[in-house]
Parts: structure tokens; C-alpha cells; sequence
């Protein structure tokens, strides 16, 4: 799953639980009134008040934002047990097994399907024993009971299971469609945006200059408008979809983003200004030493390079009106060259 789609799960299964959260917590202090004051089962009562607690705790962090995935985890659990408890302690004709068919689909939604088959397979065991243990065996014939229950169990696991495998191709076609340039196949601008709204949120510490950092190869293809203008935009097009592809060999194809027309962004995490130009230097020099065969033209180009270091604040709007201007001012300078952008000041 890519970051971008794994990202828009996060953020749906932060949203269930949320209002799950709330929910259970309810449905849990409804259930501790009416086992304390009603049914005189002070023991459930207790812990179902407990549980209601936890679960308005996940209510309160999810609502703030700062809910991370333990809470989902720990969540599953304690609604796990709450069932489970509810169906041990309280009369079968009250009917508290019908909670635990729900338990699968909140597995499988909040835990992602791996999880939350693991998770199924888990709880169906006390849930199982305590079918066979409890029935009455004049009226309630065990193995039967025990049959459907298992049944029923996993085909909801089942269900749910389908209907994330379909969720998850669904969204990352949509990340595709959203973030990816339809015809080199590098990232777009709008997930480079994302990129720097991440970096800025993950970089909560001031910036504290060292000679590791995040280091942006801004690339930009030198007299690009002479190759559209002699061979026409549908060769120009394969050009660019063959540099793209060139960078992304070179580059982790994450790393790789198409910024403009014939503009390409490379990030360079953890890198050293040595490490950076090196790098640089070297896709220059592949670039300038290859032939881009298009429609049954042999075309040879170069590239102009600008290397900035990334800190914390710069937007990614700044950046892309300074990483502009200092390249085609360097560019003034000569071409098919690597140059050294600060962009602090400029961004800043």
C-alpha cells in the first residue's frame, strides 16, 4: 500500500473510531447502570464502567487529532472483552452473543484485514467455549449452536474482508488519479504538497543547521521548447516520459516528482551537500550521455540542476517561487551544470 493510500486509510479508520469510541462508551455506561441498579451484577457493572471511561478517553484523543494507532488496538481489545464478559456473565436468552457477530467487521475495519483476522480467530475461541460450556443441552443443542455461530462469525469477516481488499484498490487508483502525472508516471505536485505540509508537522523541533538534511534537486531539461519545436509535443512527451523514467532508476521513484512542464524534482533524505551534488552531478552527466529514441528520432539533451536544503517552515508555494528564480538565474549563468541554491533566504 502506498503512503498516500495508507494515509486515507488512517484517516477513515481514525474517523470509525472516533464515533465508535463514543458509542461503545454509551452503550457501556447504559450497561453498567442497568447490571449495578437493575440485574445486581456489581462485578460487570464495574468493569463495564471502567471500559465506558477508557472509551470516552478514545473519544477525547480521536476528536484532538492525537489519536494514534495503539488507541485503535487497545480500543479493539477492551470492546472485545466487553462483549465477550457481557455474554459470559448475562442470561443466553438475553441475547448478548448477537453483540459478538458485530466484532469481525469492527476487526476487520479498525484493524486493517490481516489484523483483523488475527483478531477474529482470537476472540472466536473464549466465545466458542463458552457456547459449549453454557448450553443447556435439553434445550439447546451445543454442537449445532456452536456450527452457526462460527459460520455466521467469519462469513461477516469474510464480507468485511471484500469489501476493504475493494476499498483499497478504490483508493489506490484514486491516489493514482490525484497524485501521479498521467504521463510520466512521477508524482504530482499536489502529493510534492503534501510532502512539505508532512515534513513541516513530522519537524516539530527548531531547525538546527547540520550537514545531514533533506536535500530538493530541482532538474529542468535545458532548451526544452527547440526539442518540441523541431520533432512537435508528441516526441517532446516521450522525452519526458523516458527522463522521467531515467531519474526514477536513478532515484527512488517515491523521491521523484514532476513539477512543471519539463521540470522534475528530485528529495534526497539524510544526505550530506557532498553526497547531493555528487548525485547530482552524476544524473547530469547520464542525462547528457543518453540518447532518447522517439518516434524513430535519436534526441539528446541536458539538464540544468539546482540543489536546496529543506527546513522546517519552508511552504511548498515559497518554495516553488524561489526554486524558480534561482534556477533560471543560474541558468543565466551557464547550462547543463549543477548549482548550489540556498534557498532559506529567499523562501523565508
Amino acid at each position: 500500500m502506498s503512503p498516500v493510500t495508507n494515509s486515507i486509510f488512517n484517516a477513515t479508520r481514525n474517523t470509525l473510531h472516533k464515533w465508535l469510541s463514543l458509542s461503545t462508551g454509551i452503550i457501556l455506561l447504559f450497561f453498567c447502570l442497568l447490571n449495578n441498579f437493575m440485574l445486581e451484577q456489581k462485578n460487570l457493572g464495574t468493569i463495564q464502567i471502567v471500559l465506558a471511561a477508557l472509551n470516552f478517553y478514545f473519544f477525547w484523543v480521536s476528536y484532538h487529532n492525537k489519536s494514534k494507532t495503539w488507541h485503535r488496538h487497545i480500543f479493539i481489545i477492551t470492546l472485545c472483552c466487553s462483549a465477550i464478559l457481557a455474554f459470559a456473565f448475562a442470561d443466553l436468552r438475553a441475547g448478548s452473543i448477537y453483540w459478538l457477530i458485530l466484532l469481525p467487521a469492527i476487526f476487520c475495519l479498525l484493524g486493517g484485514a490481516k489484523a483483523g483476522l488475527c483478531y477474529t480467530i482470537l476472540a472466536s475461541f473464549p466465545t466458542i467455549f463458552i457456547i459449549y460450556y453454557r448450553s443447556d443441552t435439553d434445550s439447546f443443542i451445543q454442537y449445532r449452536s456452536i456450527l452457526n455461530f462460527v459460520l455466521a462469525y467469519f462469513m461477516i469477516y469474510g464480507v468485511c474482508y471484500l469489501y476493504e481488499l475493494q476499498q483499497t484498490n478504490n483508493n489506490q487508483l484514486l491516489a493514482k488519479m490525484a497524485f501521479e502525472d498521467p504521463l510520466t508516471g512521477a508524482k504530482n505536485r499536489h502529493a510534492l504538497k503534501l510532502f512539505f505540509d508532512h515534513f513541516n508537522r513530522k519537524t516539530q523541533n527548531l531547525y538546527i543547521d547540520t550537514e545531514w538534511a533533506t536535500r530538493l534537486l530541482v532538474v529542468d531539461i535545458d532548451f526544452f521548447k527547440t526539442v518540441n519545436d523541431k520533432y512537435g509535443h508528441e516526441v517532446g512527451d516521450q522525452v519526458l516520459i523516458e527522463l522521467s523514467e531515467l531519474l526514477q532508476f536513478y532515484a527512488d521513484k517515491d523521491n521523484v516528482y514532476r513539477i512543471g512542464g519539463e521540470e522534475f524534482l528530485i528529495i534526497l533524505k539524510d544526505a550530506s551537500a557532498t553526497q547531493a551534488y555528487d548525485f547530482a552531478e552524476n544524473i547530469r552527466v547520464r542525462v547528457e550521455h543518453s540518447v532518447f529514441r522517439a518516434s524513430k528520432h535519436q534526441i539528446n539533451i541536458t539538464v540544468s540542476i539546482g540543489i536546496a536544503k529543506l527546513q522546517q517552515g519552508h511552504s511548498f508555494r515559497k518554495f516553488l517561487k524561489a526554486a524558480d528564480k534561482n534556477l533560471y538565474s543560474a541558468k543565466h549563468k551557464g547550462r547543463n551544470l549543477v548549482h548550489h541554491s540556498d534557498l532559506a533566504d529567499e523562501i523565508n
